[in-house]
């Protein structure tokens, strides 16, 4: 009984994930789904941050040149099929050295091998080359083949890690919870979702130049609120 509950727990899931693309939201209910996204990744960044063993040093905060903030990402698996997705947020450095208003991005991964399980994870990843970050807007970007992607060292009780430098092109960290041992992001693909970029910025077809350029920086209370906790963990 308790394995045909989780086969079914599981197909629904898997069946969710799937339908996920195709979202059929309102404007006005997809613009709140921005706002709490942005909230969310805060609470994601916090979680981090707050966690003696995760916690991100200071310097590499400092030292980064795009973040991408991913609150709940959803990894489900049945047999032989798998999946990883989510929707998340991405900020990089402007000239002067602030941060930049956010655009949404989008997590797809696939996965082979028998496996069953279900896990929800809130990811963050620092990039060292704010090129790298900004190409999720040209086409998919490739974790692990365009990029490789490192777990992060951490401050292990540290007030700021000084002495800890920026060495790999992307390092992750991570919450979780679930039935999963970890989260692997190599074999993941980032690209731009212009769905919720659209709907936060109340534009049509914006892109990401319009946002980091044209729009205003902080655009919203939500977005002041991100900025200012990245501020407050680079101090």
């Amino acid at each position: 009984m308790l394995n045909l509950l989780i086969v079914s727990m599981l197909t629904v899931s898997v069946g969710n994930l799937l339908a996920a693309p195709f979202d059929v939201d309102s404007e006005s209910v997809k613009k709140v789904k921005a706002e709490r996204t942005i909230e969310k990744a805060i609470i994601a960044l916090d979680n981090v941050m707050e966690d003696p063993e995760q916690s991100i040093p200071q310097s590499l905060i400092n030292q980064s040149e795009g973040i991408v903030i991913f609150p709940g990402t959803f990894k489900v698996a049945l047999g032989t099929i798998g999946g990883q997705g989510g929707r998340g947020i991405a900020l990089v450095r402007q000239e002067d050295g602030t941060w930049s208003n956010p655009f949404f991005v989008s997590l797809g991964q696939g996965s082979l091998g028998f496996q069953i399980g279900v896990q929800s994870s809130g990811i963050v990843m620092l990039f060292k080359h704010r090129e790298d970050i900004l190409e999720i807007d040209e086409s998919e970007f490739n974790l692990g083949g365009d990029v490789a992607v490192a777990a992060g060292p951490v401050s292990r009780g540290s007030s700021s890690g000084t002495d800890i430098k920026f060495e790999r092109e992307i390092y992750s960290y991570f919450t979780s919870r679930g039935l999963f041992a970890g989260v692997s992001l190599n074999g993941g693909v980032l690209t731009y979702n212009d769905t919720y970029s659209d709907a936060l910025y109340d534009r049509y077809d914006v892109d990401r130049d319009e946002i980091l350029n044209l729009i205003e920086t902080p655009y919203c209370e939500e977005v002041n609120d991100l900025i200012q906790a990245l501020d407050n963990y680079s101090e």
